[in-house]
């Protein structure tokens, strides 16, 4: 049974939305907490790979909420999530820097301890608004990994594919994602993962930070 839930669905309505999680408990919790969103027509379960590529072969997927502990999945359905937005379930134990080089853009992080309906809410809106929705304390990570002696090298280092680094001298420039969008050719939504997974890449909770940061390293000139 649905539990109402008071909040604003003005902005996104009529979701599908695909849940990747081995944990059973975990899995079906969230399908239940999205169930009662008003905003969202259809949840399916997935507890593998092969049940996620089965069902977006057949219905079309607005959002995959995948637990931290099987983010590796996402490697096996790559080429079947072109569109689909991607928000982890974490931990506490949860690294930033384990999500740098994921298989897929990540579009999201919402944290499993906190889980609720306001909380999966705020997460797919923000999300949709073209933000990168986090926890705080895995923002506050991201800060304190930056500031570290060895970020400077680390970031340095940093495996920016040519696109990537065409976003982020455009993201120092002080241009929006769609500004970025237009002047690479991409849409907003590309412009937007790309910004996100540098600021994974870079230990930056925000894109200030991540211009800070990349100039700061030498990765790119301030300009």
């Amino acid at each position: 049974m649905s539990i109402p839930v008071s909040i604003d669905t003005q902005e996104i309505t009529d979701l599908s939305v695909a849940v990747l999680a081995a944990n059973e408990v975990l899995c079906r919790g969230t399908e239940s907490v999205l169930g009662s969103l008003p905003a969202v027509r259809a949840v399916h379960r997935c507890d593998g790979p092969d049940a996620l590529v089965r069902f977006v072969a057949e219905h079309t997927v607005d959002f995959l909420l995948v637990a931290a502990a099987d983010a590796h999945w996402l490697d096996a359905v790559r080429d079947r999530l072109s569109g689909v937005k991607v928000l982890v379930l974490i931990d506490e134990s949860a690294a930033p820097d384990q999500f740098g080089d994921a298989p897929v853009p990540i579009d999201g992080f919402l944290s499993q301890h906190d889980l609720s309906a306001h909380s999966l809410w705020d997460g797919l809106r923000r999300c949709a608004r073209g933000e990168l929705p986090m926890p705080s304390a895995f923002a506050r990570d991201l800060l304190a990994r930056a500031e570290t002696p060895a970020s400077a090298q680390r970031m340095r280092t940093a495996k920016l594919t040519s696109r990537e680094t065409e976003a982020l001298t455009l993201l120092v420039m002080g241009l929006s994602n769609k500004q970025i969008a237009r002047r690479l050719a991409i849409s907003s939504h590309g412009a937007k993962r790309l910004v996100g997974s540098i600021m994974l890449k870079l230990n930056s909770p925000n894109r200030t930070t991540a211009a800070v940061n990349a100039v700061r390293a030498g990765i790119v000139e301030g300009l």
